[in-house]
């Protein structure tokens, strides 16, 4: 088993290109969402136990009563494409491929035992595995829809083969045929496509949903909870960030002055501000009102120092907000050094006392915490 699962992952059954573009996810969609999609193909190994043992006893009976030993053969290579899949899924994470190549495998032995069925002439037999095939089909579509041409690819190698052995058999049907194979395949592409729609519609509403749970919905900074998230993979590598304690100036007045409505677009001017004061390898958290936080990977005090003085210049400009009002804020900012052992709430303590003396010592100057 573990030969034939080297020869699936080097496309020695079926060239890889073709195996890639066969099982393609739509690459245009987020990472996030191809890698969930994916994962569907794995989450769980019951249908597989499920299809075979369905398999296994319509084989038995078709070798009852047709009596050809090939019916003993693919129950055989059913238990082992059984095998296969299972291996397939614990190596998925090094590669993808015999998966789909093991599943595309096991569409053909089922292709195969309709085709012998059906040219067999045994007519209750036939009923029972078209039955089969369309318990099958719907279960192709209900969990491989993520990747279309795959699941396409298995319908079609079941439909196919009873079609073609139904016409071989009764050619005068052929036209009908012909005509039931295009609305099938159009019927069952919608049907694809539309369950792929709605899983990944939910799946994008869920990630939006996550990431907003992070976010504040005015300035669009991370919340309190988004910051906590941000210290802890700053933290990784034991050491901790810097963070700064900023609050406005005068925002109350401005807020009060001219109504809640100008405060919020200042608000959210000032977000944006801060976002492009602190560059890429620091984040900024709205805690609340007009109270930021900021954490950086800068640990050395004239580094801090550079930071705070330009955050308070950039938020000291004039705001235009609107065609008639020019509102004027300015910032205080305390800060704490990163170190190896003060967690958040202890560097926001710091921080804030800081944030306290400079609002004390006249505002609009960054202090850093003793």
């Amino acid at each position: 088993m573990e030969v034939l699962m080297r020869r699936l992952s080097s496309g020695a059954i079926l060239n890889f290109a073709s195996l890639r573009w066969i099982a393609s996810i739509d690459p245009t969609l987020p990472h996030e969402v191809q890698k969930r999609l994916r994962d569907m193909f794995f989450s769980s190994t019951k249908p597989f136990f499920l299809g075979a043992a369905n398999s296994t006893a319509v084989l038995s009976v078709a070798f009852y009563r047709i009596g050809d030993p090939v019916f003993l053969v693919i129950i055989a290579l059913e238990v082992m494409l059984l095998v296969a899949r299972l291996a397939a899924i614990r190596t998925a994470e090094r590669s993808k491929a015999p998966f789909f190549v093991v599943g595309l495998t096991w569409a053909l032995t089922q292709a195969f035992t309709i085709s012998l069925v059906v040219l067999s002439r045994d007519i209750p037999m036939t009923i029972i595995v078209l039955a089969s095939s369309l318990a099958a089909i719907g279960s192709i579509i209900g969990r491989n829809f993520a990747a279309p041409r795959y699941a396409m690819t298995q319908v079609l190698l079941l439909d196919l083969s009873f079609k073609a052995s139904f016409s071989f058999l009764y050619p005068e049907f052929l036209p009908l045929i012909l005509c039931q194979t295009v609305l099938f395949f159009l019927m069952n592409l919608t049907m694809i496509e539309q369950q792929r729609s709605v899983t990944v519609r939910a799946i994008i509403a869920e990630i939006e949903s996550r990431a907003q749970s992070f976010r504040d919905p005015l300035t669009g900074l991370l919340n309190r909870r988004g910051m906590e998230r941000a210290f802890e993979s700053l933290t990784v590598d034991g050491a901790r960030p810097s963070l700064l304690f900023l609050d406005l100036d005068n925002f109350k007045q401005v807020n009060d002055g001219h109504g809640h409505r100008v405060g919020d677009l200042l608000l959210e001017e000032v977000g944006r501000r801060l976002t492009s004061a602190i560059g890429p390898d620091a984040v900024a958290c709205r805690l609340g009102g007009d109270e930021f936080l900021i954490l950086c990977k800068e640990r050395t005090v004239q580094g801090i120092e550079n930071l705070g003085a330009r955050l308070i210049a950039s938020l000291s400009a004039p705001y235009d907000i609107g065609s008639m009002v020019t509102a004027h804020v300015g910032a205080s900012i305390g800060a704490a050094l990163g170190g190896k052992d003060t967690d958040m709430t202890g560097m926001m303590v710091l921080a804030d006392k800081a944030l306290y003396g400079a609002k004390g010592n006249g505002k609009g100057q960054c202090v850093l915490a003793t």
